[in-house]
């Protein structure tokens, strides 16, 4: 019986499935910044007495679990997501804790799929990767490639895409790139995508490691042979 909803939101429109289990759920669970996201939804309005806001992905969890308790009698837990939830998002997690038989995953699209959508550049040859590590600093994830594989991923693949956080940001990886002498590599920071103020910016990582980017964002990487 599934009891958890996990919704990706942030490009496009909820169909009418996703709209009718919001419509349903008693409690929609959302970080702070997909909230923001949320409110340009036409749905936002109705529900809006309903969210709550939860930062960290164990706050979520425990409240999902109090929630869902097969002896408390209450409805289906909705969680709000990030793009795709089970591309490095919360999904994962929720998967594991709760299993299969109790889940839906709608997404949406993943934020890397948008990316090279922006860029007009063909993503079935890319080499996918994360170094974000968790909105919580005390419960970073473990990663299974780290800032210092950049150059030689770079090598093999010839084509990267990153999602970032804070620290392992667009910056740090031109500077990790320019001390492995890497040759010629362009760079695109893509930047708040789906946000009004989205923002595309390409460059040598000369260019880039002198700038600061938003949160989130997305750094796709093409060696000189792909760029």
């Amino acid at each position: 019986m599934v009891d958890i909803y996990v919704i990706g939101i942030g490009y496009k429109p909820l169909d009418s499935k996703e709209r009718k289990i919001l419509y349903k759920s008693e409690i929609i669970l959302s970080s702070e910044r997909l909230l923001q996201v949320f409110k340009r939804y036409r749905e936002f309005k109705k529900v809006e007495e309903r969210v709550v806001v939860l930062n960290t992905v164990d706050e979520t969890i425990e409240f999902i679990r109090s929630r869902t308790d097969k002896k408390s009698g209450e409805s289906p837990v909705t969680v709000l997501a990030s793009g795709d939830p089970l591309f490095f998002g919360i999904g994962r997690r929720i998967l594991s804790e709760f299993g299969k038989e109790r889940v839906e995953i709608m997404p949406d699209l993943s934020s890397i799929q948008v990316a090279f959508s922006r860029i007009k550049e063909p993503w079935d040859n890319a080499f996918l990767m994360s170094l974000h590590r968790g909105p919580d600093p005390k419960r970073r994830r473990n990663l299974k490639y780290e800032m210092k594989d950049i150059p030689s991923l770079l090598e093999r693949h010839k084509k990267l895409a990153i999602l970032t956080d804070r620290e392992s940001n667009p910056s740090e990886i031109a500077r990790v790139l320019i001390s492995s002498n890497v040759s010629q590599p362009t760079i695109f920071v893509c930047e708040k995508l789906g946000d009004p103020d989205e923002r595309i910016i390409k460059g040598t990582p000369e260019d880039i490691v002198a700038m600061s980017f938003s949160t989130p964002n997305v750094a796709i990487i093409l060696s000189g042979e792909e760029g």
